[in-house]
C-alpha cells in the first residue's frame, strides 16, 4: 500500500528490498565515499521500482548496523535524497521514498542510450570559435616547457617558515577593494626590487598582481586593443601569445628577427599603423637575440609618434647572467605608452602563478577594473609570503645562485654539442639561460621537427624553432631546455641524442 503524507500505515522495507540495500559495496579502498555509494544504489532501486512510493526505509542505524558502517554516513545520503525530493522524512515517523522519486530519480540516473547519441554543440561566440580553433592545434608552450627553470632548485624549506611566520601572527586581510590590484605588501616590493635589478622607477600604484604572463596579456589585448587592430609580433616568437591574440580578433602583424633583435624599421614598412607591438626586448625567445640600442630608440620612437603600445614581455630579465645588465625598454624612456610585464615563474617557479604589470596608474585602473569581472583579484596566501621572501634578501640570493647553475648547464651542453655534433649546427651566441637555440647547418638533411623528437627521446627538453615562426619557409632550429637538466646528466644525454641523430642521417642517405 502506498503511503502519503495523511496514511498513519507505514509500508516497511521487506526482506528482499533489505538485502539489496545491504549489497552495497562497502570496500574502504573505493574511491568513491560510502555516503555517495548508498546515494546511488538507493536512486537506482527507486529508479527501477524495486522501492515503491510510500515505502518506508530503514532507520539510518539500522541500516549502518548491516553495512557495518556509521551511522552519519547513511543519514548523509538520506539527506541527500530528501533534499533532492526523492526521499520524504517524518519527524519521529521515519524516511519514506517520496511519491515522485522515480522521475526525480531518473533526471541524475546515467542512461546510456542519451550518453551514446550524438551530442549537438549549441554555436559557440566569436570569441569561443576562435579560441577553440586556436586550442586545437598543438597546445605545447615551448617558453613553459622547455625555457622553464628547476623547481627542485627552490629553497621550499626557507618559504614554508617565512609562510608560517607571515600569516602565523594573526594577520588582518588588507581592504577588498586594494587587493584588485594586489597585495600592497607585494606591489610596494616589486617596485624596490625592479628598481634594484632592472633600473625602473615605478610606485605601487603603477603595478597589477595577475596569475601569470598569459593573464598579463590578456589584459592588455582586451582593454588597449580592439579586434581587427594591427599588433606587431617578433618572427620566430611564442606560439601561445600569438594565438591568444588571434582568437581576441587581433590582426597579427609577424616582423622578422636577427642577431639585433626584431627588425623594428620593417615593422614600421609594413604596418605603419599598427596599434600595438609584443617584443621581448632583453632577450627574445627563441633566438636568444637582445634588442639593440638602435632599435630601442627606434621603437621608442614609434610609439611617441603614432601613440602605438609597446607591451614588453621580461619573462627573465632578472635571470639573464650577462656580463653587463640589460635594461628593458620601461626602465629608458617615460613615455606613457610602455607596458612592462614581469613574472616569477622563472626566477621561483611557475607553482607560484605570479606575474605583475606595470603601467601609468591610469592604465593599470584600467586593466584592474577589467580583472574586476575576471576574477576579483589574485590569489592571497602566497602574495605576502613572496613580498617579504623579496625584502629580506632572499629572492635575489636565490637568483644569485640560480644564475651560476643555468650558467654552467648551459656552458656544458655548448661544449658537448659542439665536441660532439659541430657539424649539425650552429649555436647562438645569447647571454646563457635557461634554454640554448641551436641553428640546424645548412647541410643537416633531416628537419628540426625530426630532430627535436631525437632529443626528447635522450630526454633532453628541446622544441623546434619552425613551428614558431608565423610565415612560410621558416629557418630550421632547436631550442634546448638546458635549465632543467642536471649537470651530471647532460654529456651522457647529449651522447644519447648525437647518436639517434647519426643514425637517422644514416638511414635517410640509404633512402
Amino acid at each position: 500500500m502506498a503511503i502519503t503524507p495523511q496514511t498513519k500505515t507505514k509500508a516497511h522495507c521487506s526482506r528482499a528490498q533489505i538485502s539489496l540495500l545491504t549489497g552495497i559495496n562497502v570496500d574502504q579502498n573505493d574511491a568513491v565515499p560510502l555516503y555517495r555509494r548508498i546515494y546511488n544504489e538507493l536512486k537506482r532501486l527507486i529508479f527501477e521500482g524495486k522501492l515503491s512510493p510510500g515505502v518506508m526505509l530503514s532507520s539510518p542505524r539500522v541500516l549502518a548496523n548491516q553495512l557495518e558502517c556509521s551511522r552519519h554516513t547513511v543519514a548523509t545520503a538520506y539527506d541527500y535524497l530528501v533534499y533532492e525530493g526523492v526521499l520524504r522524512s517524518e519527524h519521529g515517523v521515519g524516511t519514506f521514498v517520496a511519491e515522485s522519486a522515480a522521475e526525480v530519480a531518473a533526471l541524475s540516473l546515467p542512461d546510456p542510450a542519451r550518453e551514446t547519441a550524438t551530442f549537438s554543440m549549441p554555436p559557440l561566440s566569436r570569441f569561443g570559435q576562435r579560441l577553440n580553433e586556436e586550442n586545437s592545434q598543438d597546445e605545447t608552450d615551448p617558453l613553459k616547457i622547455f625555457g622553464a627553470s628547476d623547481s627542485t632548485l627552490f629553497p621550499f624549506e626557507l618559504w614554508s617558515r617565512i609562510h608560517s611566520r607571515v600569516w602565523g601572527r594573526g594577520r588582518r586581510r588588507p581592504d577588498t577593494s586594494l587587493l584588485i590590484q594586489g597585495h600592497p605588501d607585494l606591489r610596494h616590493a616589486i617596485c624596490r626590487l625592479v628598481h634594484r635589478t632592472r633600473g625602473i622607477q615605478a610606485s605601487p600604484e603603477q603595478v597589477l598582481i595577475t596569475c601569470g604572463t598569459t593573464q598579463s596579456l590578456d589584459l592588455l589585448l582586451r582593454v588597449l586593443l580592439d579586434p581587427g587592430d594591427k599588433l606587431m609580433v617578433e618572427n620566430p616568437g611564442r606560439p601561445k601569445a600569438a594565438r591568444l591574440a588571434r582568437a581576441q580578433g587581433i590582426q597579427l602583424i609577424p616582423v622578422d628577427v636577427d642577431a639585433a633583435g626584431l627588425n623594428v624599421a620593417n615593422g614600421i614598412e609594413i604596418a605603419s599603423d599598427a596599434r600595438a607591438v609584443l617584443v621581448t626586448a632583453s632577450h627574445h625567445y627563441p633566438t636568444g637575440a637582445t634588442l639593440s640600442l638602435e632599435r630601442r630608440l627606434e621603437l621608442l620612437s614609434w610609439a611617441s609618434r603614432t601613440g602605438g603600445w609597446i607591451f614588453e614581455d621580461d619573462y627573465d630579465g632578472e635571470l639573464i647572467a650577462a656580463a653587463r645588465p640589460i635594461l628593458p625598454l620601461f626602465s629608458l624612456s617615460e613615455n606613457n605608452r610602455i607596458v612592462y610585464m614581469g613574472t616569477f615563474s622563472k626566477s621561483v617557479g611557475s607553482h607560484l602563478r605570479v606575474a605583475y604589470i606595470i603601467a601609468h596608474p591610469k592604465v593599470i585602473s584600467a586593466l584592474g577594473s577589467a580583472r574586476y569581472y575576471i576574477d576579483y583579484f589574485p590569489a592571497l596566501l602566497p602574495q605576502p609570503v613572496l613580498a617579504a621572501f623579496i625584502e629580506e634578501g632572499h629572492l635575489e640570493a636565490h637568483i644569485q645562485r640560480m644564475r651560476k647553475i643555468y650558467s654552467e648547464r648551459q656552458d656544458l651542453a655548448r661544449k658537448e654539442i659542439t665536441r660532439q655534433a659541430h657539424d649539425a649546427f650552429e649555436l647562438s651566441l645569447g647571454a646563457p639561460s635557461l634554454f640554448l637555440p641551436a641553428w640546424l647547418s645548412a647541410t643537416e638533411p633531416l628537419n628540426d621537427k625530426d630532430v627535436a623528437r631525437f632529443a626528447r627521446s635522450a630526454d633532453i627538453p628541446a622544441f623546434d624553432i619552425s613551428s614558431m615562426y608565423l610565415t612560410p619557409r621558416p629557418r630550421q632550429g632547436i631550442v634546448l631546455g638546458t635549465g632543467r637538466m642536471s649537470s651530471a646528466a647532460i654529456p651522457q644525454r647529449i651522447g644519447r641524442f648525437v647518436g639517434i641523430l647519426n643514425s637517422s642521417r644514416a638511414v635517410h642517405q640509404e633512402i
